[in-house]
């Protein structure tokens, strides 16, 4: 399906596959230093558990998205928006509340800023991209 799509919904599965890939990468970058289900996350089992988590569901998402394009949306919108949603639950203090100053706050939470930025290019392409995978079913 994924070769009869048009450039342009290529370009979008394809950026939202690296953009996955990438998520992939850091956690497992982050299982290697520290372990599995790590207490160096100082968080509560159920963030660790969903942090690590993320491990096999960002690859899962990347290889959908051009293998099963429709299923490979929903999973990765469904994953960005709880990571936003979790993370900014789980840094709310500090994000938000007692906030240091803008360029020490980008400094400091730039992973966070650029899974907002994702997560908006995600909700933004994805009823274009839900339609032109419909148009080949």
């Amino acid at each position: 399906m994924f070769k009869r799509l048009n450039q342009r919904a290529k370009n979008y599965l394809i950026l939202q596959a690296i953009g996955m890939s990438m998520g992939t990468f850091t956690h497992i970058q982050w299982i290697l230093k520290n372990g599995f289900l790590s207490e160096k996350y100082n968080a509560s089992i159920w963030s660790t558990i969903f942090w690590d988590s993320l491990t096999l569901l960002d690859p899962l998402a990347a290889i959908l998205l051009v293998v099963k394009p429709k299923s490979g949306l929903y999973l990765t919108l469904l994953i960005i928006l709880a990571d936003v949603i979790h993370n900014n639950i789980f840094y709310w203090q500090e994000l938000y509340l007692n906030p240091p100053q803008p360029l020490e706050w980008i400094k400091q939470y730039w992973m966070i800023l650029g899974q907002i930025i994702f997560a908006l290019f995600v909700c933004l392409t994805f009823k274009y991209n839900v339609n032109k995978v419909d148009e080949l079913s």
